[in-house]
């Protein structure tokens, strides 16, 4: 596996292809230069969205194309899968990657792939078989369960299809199981789910997940059962939940449990080492996965989002990731460079400060075509204190 240097303080902008397009690649890329940044992580594979652009200068709300890939891939590397990929209208005529990546290269800045992975509803919608499955039965179009073959396979060829441009790295998003909250459209819950009940009602009993627990000789049927009834209790208010979530407080709900989550992070890791090993490119986790022992030596980074309105609060996020990942695996942290959770100038430059002296190896800024210029002039002033 490829790793880059612990303290090479690398610093990156997520963004758009969209927003760098629409303002020319010259220009947008250029501010993010000059900004101080080292490279952006750039979305090729994302999600269903309904976005602000304030400074987007052919849209100011832009509804997102599902599931969309935002390259042109290579149909011979998808031939024969059960998914295929959805090419974004971005992609008519042009390779947005390549062309970003070329201008990238002019500006001095590296190129990370931000790739979401299960959460696709797109897919789901269109193969509910390998969408999670609740314990009632009800299949969550929004994500693609991460045990079934066919969803590995699709996001093996993904991976390697994107092996072919200039990338520093595969930032992976979503690579693992998604709950139950989503924020989907015109969501109504209207009943007081618990922390534990939430968490039941994201777990995945697909028959690929089932079938993976039979042969580690767990009855799933019977767990499935179990989280049902304390479902139904739950939602009769016949249970009271503790007011936070706790594996402890959960194994005591569903005794049985244990194996079936465990099983859960095995095929997780499983899927992250396939992965790693399938790319010509390093693999960033932009999450802190299960079992990050076993994957340090699969992955270059993992990445945890500090998104935190005090310098202080950044601290703790930091220390706590650094616990969750070890000492081993390099540890970026995401912030939010945007009015909402940054203010102003100084904010912003105390929580940049607070995030390096916690320990973190690298930054990810959260995120070009989102802010308002004056945010990008905020983080150039906190990169250069």
């Amino acid at each position: 596996m490829k790793s880059w240097p612990r303290n090479d303080g690398f610093t990156a902008l997520w963004s758009y292809p969209w927003d760098l397009l629409a303002e020319g690649l010259e220009t947008s890329l250029g501010r993010i230069a000059a900004a101080g940044l080292k490279g952006i992580s750039l979305a090729v594979s994302y999600h269903a969205g309904m976005l602000l652009l304030p400074h987007n200068p052919q849209q100011k709300v832009r509804f997102l194309e599902d599931g969309a890939v935002y390259f042109r891939p290579r149909p011979e590397r998808f031939a024969g899968l059960a998914i295929q990929p959805r090419v974004s209208a971005l992609a008519d005529g042009v390779d947005p990657l390549e062309a970003i990546c070329a201008a990238a290269q002019r500006h001095g800045l590296q190129v990370v792939a931000w790739t979401v992975c299960c959460h696709n509803s797109h897919q789901g919608e269109r193969h509910p078989d390998l969408a999670l499955h609740n314990a009632f039965g009800d299949p969550y179009p929004f994500a693609l369960c991460p045990c079934q073959p066919a969803v590995q396979d699709y996001l093996q060829a993904l991976l390697q299809d994107l092996g072919r441009y200039p990338l520093r790295a595969l930032q992976l998003e979503s690579f693992g199981y998604m709950g139950f909250y989503h924020g989907y459209h015109h969501e109504k819950i209207l009943l007081n789910v618990g922390p534990l009940s939430a968490f039941m009602l994201g777990l995945c009993f697909c028959p690929a997940c089932r079938r993976q627990a039979e042969a580690e000789g767990i009855e799933a049927g019977a767990l499935q059962e179990a989280v049902q009834r304390y479902l139904l209790a739950a939602f009769e208010g016949e249970v009271a939940e503790p007011e936070r979530f706790s594996r402890e407080a959960l194994l005591e709900a569903v005794p049985g449990l244990e194996g079936y989550l465990r099983m859960r992070d095995d095929v997780v890791t499983r899927l992250v080492q396939r992965l790693a090993r399938a790319s010509a490119v390093p693999l960033s986790l932009l999450a802190t996965g299960p079992n990050m022992a076993e994957l340090q030596a699969y992955i270059a980074e993992a990445t945890a989002c500090a998104y935190r309105a005090q310098p202080e609060e950044v601290i703790r996020n930091v220390r706590a990731a650094r616990a969750a990942v070890g000492p081993d695996v390099r540890l970026a942290i995401g912030l939010e460079a945007t009015p909402r959770l940054s203010p102003s100038a100084e904010n912003l430059a105390a929580k940049v400060r607070a995030a390096w002296e916690a320990g973190a190896e690298g930054l990810y800024f959260y995120n070009y075509g989102l802010m308002p210029l004056r945010s990008l002039g905020w983080l150039a002033q906190a990169l250069g204190q």
